[in-house]
């Protein structure tokens, strides 16, 4: 069975888009506004260790999560992130094909398509490509891209920046030593 792209449908220059993706007035961008006085938690790291504590802490039993500033992950390897991640999917479909991924016989990683259909029974569309990064047991490298050729390595560096930022706040927040 083939599985059809959403991003193959835009390439191929869609002239209309079909009605079960059409969302309701009320629903789209330019009519939709951010619920005021209601923002995610922002958390600085680079604040007194009794104040980080204390919000991490409300933050979570709050909201269950939160986002992190000051965090000393530079914000070139965040481009590159971004960068690898547009390379492939601007790969030739075939290429892509060969990293598919198949959640009906449990095999999540790798490149996918996802629909589903919100309260209005609209549908939500997106192209993906997931795999994990840790623990190290469950990594599926043969599902990770070859291409582009920085891929592998750039998502290595993300995730030891990002492990590194967690494990040191973690345990300092935990044991009450200061993050110098």
């Amino acid at each position: 069975m083939e599985v059809k792209r959403i991003q193959t449908l835009a390439l191929n220059q869609l002239k209309e888009l079909p009605p079960q993706f059409i969302r309701s007035a009320n629903e789209r961008p330019e009519n939709t506004k951010a619920l005021e006085g209601v923002t995610v938690p922002i958390i600085s790291l680079s604040q007194p260790h009794h104040l980080l504590v204390k919000q991490i802490a409300e933050a979570a039993s709050q909201w269950g999560f939160f986002q992190i500033t000051h965090h000393n992950i530079p914000q070139t390897l965040i481009q590159h992130l971004q960068e690898v991640g547009k390379e492939f999917f601007a790969l030739p479909q075939e290429e892509k094909e060969a990293y598919a991924n198949d959640p009906s016989n449990g095999k999540f990683d790798g490149y996918g398509t996802k629909m589903t259909k919100n309260l209005e029974e609209k549908v939500e569309w997106v192209d993906y490509f997931f795999h994990l990064m840790a623990p190290p047991s469950k990594v599926n490298y043969h599902m990770w891209p070859q291409h582009p050729s920085s891929y592998r390595y750039i998502y290595h560096l993300c995730y030891w920046f990002c492990i590194g930022v967690c494990e040191k706040k973690i345990i300092y927040c935990r044991f009450g030593f200061r993050w110098n």
